[in-house]
């Protein structure tokens, strides 16, 4: 049972982070030729996008959240491990689960409460002032990058406590 519910946690982090990964790369394309596009309008014509700076920086803060997410998942994020290099090495695999355990509370926490706050009244009807757009849809970046965070760090949990316990069963 466990294992099927591991070997699908992995399938669907596994899924999630390719579709983050091709966001990021169009998003990263859109970027470039957005910039490109506005300067040649800027320098050659004299006529920039005037919206052109404040979707460059809603496109930089969704590459950011999905790049995060992505380390998460590729378990690639950076810590500190001054102390922990010193330890034994059940001391050291405790750390990494308590801190794991620590980063699943945190982004429980800001996964309901980004939810709360992009559906609340004062977010609903703010505008970006340029685009003309709801700036709710820009912040949805917040509660998915909360979930898809989620979903790779219960995964790769899950993965490791299966390998632990596998091991566990072949010792005895």
């Amino acid at each position: 049972m466990t294992t099927y519910h591991g070997n699908l946690l992995t399938r669907a982090s596994r899924t999630v982070v390719y579709v983050e990964q091709w966001v990021c790369n169009a998003l990263i394309v859109a970027f470039g030729v957005l910039l490109i596009i506005n300067a040649i309008l800027r320098y050659a014509f004299n006529s920039p996008l005037f919206f052109a700076e404040e979707l460059g920086v809603y496109i930089l803060i969704w590459m950011a959240f999905m790049a995060i997410s992505i380390g998460i998942h590729h378990d690639s994020h950076v810590r500190l491990t001054m102390l922990t290099g010193v330890m034994p090495d059940p001391l050291r695999a405790a750390c990494y689960w308590i801190s794991e355990l620590i980063c699943l509370v945190i982004l429980a926490v800001l996964l309901k409460y980004s939810l709360d706050w992009v559906t609340s009244p004062a977010v609903t009807f703010d505008m970006a002032i340029t685009l003309g757009w709801d700036k709710w849809v820009f912040y949805l970046i917040v509660p998915l990058f909360s979930a898809t965070s989620l979903l790779h760090i219960t995964a790769r949990l899950t993965d490791r406590s299966r390998h632990a316990f596998a091991l566990g069963v072949q010792e005895d």
